[in-house]
């Protein structure tokens, strides 16, 4: 379901009962994600999409446990027929962020709540970032210092009242943009990530691994797949996930999530991933769907629509049970 799509079935869904929706659907397994959980003001993310805060989060948890028991990825994956109605949740975090070891990790832990961690290879330690934090930052500039705004209208040769547009449209293959933009309106990225940590380092990725969690992988640098060719996506998935391997040992998990969509990925990428070995399992960011495969998986962003866990799941239901008849579920 595309963020639209959620926000349009969201007012309606309020209004059922999510019991009865999750009956309706026949669906006993839910595979929610996060990116983060923080109380701070992140400029690096707040233009790009939502997130919890700390109370918003375990609020979220607290909901989601009374009606399912959580399982980790590999739980999932390898295990049998499950009791009748029981239901169960994977739950997964996207991008690696500092926020991950703290203080999402010790709120999983007080819950008792698995979770799998996917992680940008170029990014941990925070030698990189990601371009979309980019062009946050950037917008976080111009719009909270009119001459940095006038300067970046000029470099863009552009009206003001565009930039910000302007900055969001930009995609992976135009990233450079963004670097070439950064001095001309006085920010830093490198100095931005040294003084604001981003992501994990990898002392707290091995930590992470010796309590329990699962890590995987979301790609080296958070590509949009949507633009590589078959070749080149399965050269990128193989190779991130050895990279994990040779970094961090081989309790590394073979899972990868796509990022942004899956939208458009042939079936024949798929099926050579996961028939091949090279994955032991791909996630998407789909919401309830089918796939035909137990290692294929959609998840359910959490985030997109800055509402409590149970009204996005609603929605989730609502959307899904509608698309039934029609054929429309399917992946």
């Amino acid at each position: 379901m595309s963020e639209k799509q959620r926000r349009n079935i969201a007012p309606v869904s309020r209004y059922w009962n999510l019991g009865m929706l999750m009956s309706l659907s026949g669906r006993r397994g839910i595979f929610p994600f996060y990116h983060l959980a923080s109380d701070h003001h992140l400029p690096h993310i707040r233009h790009i999409y939502n997130y919890r805060d700390i109370n918003g989060f375990e609020s979220d948890l607290e909901n989601l446990l009374k009606y399912y028991e959580p399982l980790s990825m590999s739980e999932y994956l390898n295990m049998e027929n499950r009791p009748r109605g029981k239901r169960f949740m994977v739950l997964s975090f996207d991008d690696g962020l500092a926020e991950c070891y703290h203080p999402v990790v010790p709120i999983l832990q007080s819950k008792g709540v698995p979770a799998l961690f996917l992680l940008n290879n170029r990014f941990i330690d925070n030698r990189g970032l990601f371009f979309r934090y980019k062009a946050s930052l950037l917008i976080n500039r111009v719009t909270e210092d009119r001459k940095a705004m006038e300067r970046a209208a000029e470099f863009l040769i552009i009206p003001e009242e565009q930039v910000v547009r302007a900055l969001l449209m930009v995609n992976y293959r135009q990233q450079s943009l963004l670097d070439a933009l950064a001095p001309v309106v006085e920010l830093d990225f490198q100095r931005y990530l040294e003084e604001k940590p981003v992501y994990l380092t990898g002392a707290q990725v091995e930590e992470m691994m010796g309590m329990g969690f699962e890590i995987g992988s979301h790609s080296d640098d958070h590509a949009d797949f949507s633009m590589l060719e078959h070749r080149e996506i399965i050269d990128r998935v193989t190779g991130s996930l050895k990279d994990l391997k040779e970094r961090f040992g081989e309790d590394v998990t073979p899972y990868f999530s796509f990022p942004f969509t899956t939208h458009g990925l042939s079936s024949m990428v798929v099926h050579e991933l996961l028939d091949n070995g090279h994955s032991g399992a791909l996630l998407g960011t789909a919401g309830l769907k089918i796939t035909g495969r137990k290692d294929y998986i959609q998840r359910i962003p959490m985030e997109a629509l800055d509402m409590p866990a149970m009204d996005t799941l609603k929605a989730e239901y609502l959307y899904y049970i509608l698309k039934k008849p029609l054929g429309k579920n399917r992946i």
